[in-house]
């Protein structure tokens, strides 16, 4: 209980802010004080009437035991509750004093902590900073904060050495609400952001102390390269990622995979992994004459290791904290409860990291593991009993645990994936069970392979597990390959109808299974899910029939602008360095096809959005300026569809009945929707006017009367939230992405997309 109310007061000051820490731990303080002296009250009522014992009091007396316990333990939890938000709001307030160095250009001393993570084309460095000095100055000592590098090009360093250069800062985006970017960095460990404002200058010093994270940084280049020396480049990225929890060598198709699915949970190194490794060196352990209490520390010395190849990432320190504390209570003889196991190992983990409860990672693991440790029994003996006619009950048993298993984790995580996520994969429970085997089986020989490739010696051991681990990658990917080709199977549910269905669908689940062995009741029970399921649709599809939808991510300085109507869409631009943002959009949209894929720039971001698309969803048209480069990767991704070169001032079809115009100089697109004038701007156009702006130019010339900006440079003082300018309403893209609908009265309404 401890651990969840700590867990508790740090979500909960993660999704209201810093600014309430403060106040809710004073609350959860004075509320603990109430608690304890409404318990110290009734124990003295119940002594001072312990004198004079009646048969009345006796009956009393236990009532009264019973509460005194639950106000003892409720004061206990809302005391920890408070100590947590008051240690969060100590915390917040040191970050908030680094991240008022938004926009300065600084020099910076700070120590390298481990090789970079390449992603998006950049290198992002680790950094504790120690010093600060302005450009022509001295610089000074601070009190050390860690600050995330950003860099075109590879720093001349390894892990512990200390490097002076210029940095420009930026403070991470609070937009999105409890999972924003602000609360991932800071679960990360990250007080600050900043990009690398020159490359020369910068000052190396060499360290030549043998220092334990430089060991064990050193430590994990050398299984990867080993991995990459031994598997092909798809392969080695995946074990890399399951086993040392670096994904930058997943490619975005495969990544793209895996979300769609609502899998990517098995890429990311997460207390199940803990589990299955546990679990497999305790079955293997057994079968040798050794004593209880040694194969358990022997376990626990393999999940250390496990947990210094992943950099102590905070959702495997909790599953090996959880299954930590079970071997200990197994060593002593004694049977430990799985709710108070993970309840302590959260509180661990919280207490370690007062940001843990805007990690979204280690929101799932926990709330997998509280539906395995509630739910898998009575699902496992309900999938049992209802198996297979014909099916011997041997063979049954597997596939009853894995989709106990499966159906406890999905349950367990349903309430994070409906507000996070806005919706589910219906494919997501035929993909968990498909791939728990092989994942598992990967987990095993990744981790054989890298712990036999760590020393010389025992290298060429390393082989057979390294060569069983890329076959079986290889499968994992292909099934994430050929589940994905099914598109337009995700529920979302933001809309009222939609979340009124599933709500519906999950008490008819919850009175069928409480049905028992009453046949005709339970096919009753089918039989309206089935009917409010194909309501639910038709009225849904009745209500968004010929509704114009503008979906734009956050794109920092680039334009990304997908318009989705009747199921079809158009990508008028794919820009920024979230490459699979477009991808994942059409995804939750359920778009099963692209009519239109307009590319006015060829960066290379824009040219790899673009090929993902193509790749993935097709395109019946491609649209590029005059004379502009197409590169084999483009035609190759494009298919069997067509090619069109369009100079500016021309027209051309992007849906059925939505024509666009492009601007002089290909500034951008016109389109009328339902009536209104949008205008999407790439470049700077030229001063006019319009309804509906979508623009990544901080300086824009166009007014309207709703703008949508996918650029930071408007965001000033307040930092969030809507701004008004004198033309009219601004909406700033800071996180996620925004959804303008368009419907065919020529309405228009706007919600936050996850």
């Amino acid at each position: 209980m401890l651990g969840f109310s700590a867990y508790g007061a740090l979500v909960l000051c993660g999704a209201l802010g810093p600014g309430f820490a403060r106040g809710l731990a004073l609350l959860c303080l004075l509320l603990a004080g109430a608690a304890a002296l409404s318990r110290v009250f009734l124990a003295s009522r119940v002594s001072a009437g312990g004198e004079s014992v009646s048969e009345e009091l006796l009956g009393v007396i236990p009532k009264a035991l019973s509460l005194s316990r639950r106000l003892f333990w409720a004061a206990v939890a809302l005391a920890v509750a408070g100590c947590f938000c008051g240690v969060y709001a100590l915390s917040a307030q040191k970050v908030q004093n680094v991240q008022n160095l938004a926009g300065q250009k600084l020099v910076v001393r700070g120590q390298v902590l481990d090789y970079p993570l390449e992603q998006y084309h950049r290198y992002y460095y680790k950094l504790q900073v120690v010093g600060l000095g302005e450009e022509e100055g001295p610089v000074e000592e601070v009190e050390p904060f860690t600050l995330r590098l950003s860099a075109s090009m590879p720093l001349v360093c390894e892990p512990y050495d200390t490097v002076e250069c210029a940095v420009t800062f930026y403070a991470f985006d609070q937009g999105g609400g409890l999972y924003s970017t602000y609360s991932s960095r800071l679960a990360d460990g990250y007080q600050a952001g900043g990009y690398l404002s020159q490359y020369e200058g910068i000052v190396v010093e060499t360290s030549q102390a043998l220092a334990p994270g430089k060991l064990l940084a050193e430590l994990r280049r050398q299984v990867g390269r080993e991995l990459d020396r031994a598997l092909p480049r798809r392969e080695a990225g995946l074990l890399k990622a399951m086993v040392l929890g670096d994904g930058s060598g997943i490619s975005q198709e495969d990544m793209g995979h895996f979300r769609q699915l609502g899998v990517s949970h098995i890429l990311v190194v997460s207390g199940l992994h803990m589990t299955v490794l546990a679990a497999f060196l305790q079955f293997f352990l057994k079968r040798f004459p050794i004593r209880k209490a040694v194969g358990n520390l022997l376990t626990a010395m393999c999940l250390f290791l496990f947990l210094l190849l992943t950099g102590f990432q905070p959702s495997a320190t909790r599953g090996a904290v959880m299954y930590g504390v079970l071997l200990l209570a197994d060593s002593f003889g004694r049977r430990s409860d799985g709710i108070n196991s993970l309840g302590l190992a959260v509180l661990l983990v919280c207490a370690g990291n007062p940001f843990a409860g805007g990690d979204l990672g280690f929101a799932l693991s926990v709330t997998a593991t509280l539906g395995i440790v509630s739910l898998y029994r009575p699902l496992y003996r309900k999938f049992l009993g209802d198996r297979l006619t014909g099916l011997p009950r041997k063979l049954w048993k597997p596939a009853a645990s894995s989709l106990g298993a499966t159906g406890a984790a999905l349950l367990g995580t349903f309430p994070v994936q409906i507000s996070v996520f806005g919706g589910f994969p219906l494919l997501l429970p035929l993909a968990n069970f498909l791939m728990v085997a092989p994942g598992t089986a990967l987990v095993y020989l990744s981790f054989c392979g890298a712990f036999f490739s760590l020393l010389p010696a025992t290298a060429p051991l390393a082989a057979p597990f390294l060569w069983a681990a890329g076959w079986m990658a290889r499968l994992l990917l292909g099934l994430a390959a050929l589940l994905a080709q099914w598109k337009g199977l995700f529920l979302p549910l933001t809309s009222g109808v939609a979340l009124v269905v599933t709500v519906g669908v999950l008490l008819l689940l919850m009175a069928a299974g409480l049905a028992g062995r009453d046949r005709p009741l339970r096919k009753l029970l089918v039989g309206a899910m089935a009917v409010l399921v194909v309501f639910g649709a038709v009225f849904q599809g009745w209500l968004n029939r010929d509704k114009a939808v503008f979906v734009v991510p956050y794109a920092e300085d680039q334009s990304c602008v997908v318009l989705i109507q009747n199921g079809r869409a158009a990508v008028l631009s794919c820009g920024g360095y979230q490459t699979g943002s477009v991808e994942e959009i059409l995804r939750q949209h359920n778009v099963t096809r692209v009519e239109t894929l307009c590319l006015p720039l060829s960066d290379g971001d824009s040219r790899e959005a673009a090929a993902l698309v193509l790749e993935s969803y097709g395109a019946e048209t491609l649209v590029m300026p005059q004379d502009a480069y197409v590169g084999r990767d483009l035609e190759l991704a494009l298919g069997e569809g067509a090619l069109e070169f369009r100079e500016a001032g021309e027209s051309f079809p992007v849906l059925e009945g939505i024509t666009a115009q492009i601007l002089p100089r290909w500034e951008g697109l016109r389109l009328t929707v339902h009536g209104q004038e949008v205008l999407v701007e790439w470049e700077q156009a030229a001063s006019q006017s319009c309804q509906l702006l979508f623009t990544n130019q901080g300086d824009t010339r166009v007014n309207s009367s709703l703008s949508v900006w996918q650029t930071d440079a408007i965001i000033g003082e307040n930092g969030q939230g809507f701004t008004f300018s004198q033309e009219g309403l601004v909406l700033p893209v800071e996180d996620g992405c925004f959804a303008v609908e368009i419907d065919s009265q020529g309405e228009v309404a706007v919600r936050r997309e996850s």
